[in-house]
């Protein structure tokens, strides 16, 4: 599929979606290529992803990595923490081989050649894992990028504040969920006044309904990590969650679709 037509094929999808359910690829589509790659998110383009997350994370000396891992020892063929690595050695790293064959040589790129690849018909979920400055950098080259309008920050307290304070207009999910109720959660996030959360099946499903209502009268979307069982996909959209991350790209657009 060209460029063009998979831009495309994604808008088709986003306006028959409009405020319906979506199905984010996680770490791009990772059952058909190394999660957290170009390969990874090319596919889940092309196959008409309404949200793609990936993970991101700075290097010793200050550049920005595309990893989910603190270690880079389970998807490349390298060891040691990203932190502890310049760029140059994360780039000589092989982060396919892991995967398939085929993938061989593939690199770990960089925030900026994943938005390169992925339209601006799809949201970008931008996971910022831990690190102060983090926020600054991401954000800057979100917004120098003009690509404001299609990303959505994941982070912590600290790190939206570094966002918003060179990106007033960044979109902002809140992360910072690790303790307390779901309510809580919610509660919290209205508070901040986020764009977006991310509740995690780890708090259940009960009530999950009524939250949904909630948060959307706020203005805020829901996002839910994370599943690729159909029977959920299914309760997911009754209850009106935004976007289901999912490791099963496939399934999820397919009972999405097949409800339409």
């Amino acid at each position: 599929m060209t460029g063009r037509c998979a831009l495309l094929a994604a808008l088709m999808l986003c306006a028959s979606v409009g405020a319906e359910t979506g199905a984010c690829a996680h770490r791009g589509d990772n059952k058909s290529a190394p999660e957290n790659t170009l390969p990874a998110f090319k596919a889940a383009v092309e196959k008409g992803a309404h949200m793609i997350e990936f993970d991101v994370q700075m290097t010793k000396d200050g550049e920005l990595v595309v990893m989910h891992d603190g270690d880079v020892k389970r998807t490349t063929n390298g060891k040691g923490k990203v932190s502890d690595l310049t760029f140059d050695e994360i780039r000589k790293l092989d982060a396919g081989s892991w995967f398939g064959p085929q993938f061989a040589g593939t690199q770990v790129p960089t925030p900026g050649e994943v938005l390169e690849v992925i339209p601006h018909a799809i949201l970008c979920n931008v996971h910022l894992k831990s690190g102060a400055g983090l926020g600054t950098k991401t954000a800057s080259l979100v917004k120098e990028m003009g690509r404001l309008d299609h990303c959505v920050l994941a982070c912590d307290d600290q790190q939206a504040a570094e966002a918003k304070a060179v990106a007033p207009g960044v979109k902002l999910c809140n992360m910072s969920r690790q303790v307390g109720t779901r309510q809580a959660y919610v509660d919290a996030t209205i508070a901040r006044g986020s764009d977006f959360i991310q509740v995690t099946r780890t708090q259940g499903l009960e009530g999950m309904a009524d939250d949904v209502k909630q948060l959307h009268a706020h203005g805020i979307k829901c996002n839910w990590f994370g599943t690729g069982d159909p029977a959920l996909i299914q309760k997911l959209e009754d209850m009106g969650v935004d976007y289901i991350l999912t490791d099963d790209l496939d399934v999820c657009l397919r009972v999405l679709a097949e409800r339409r």
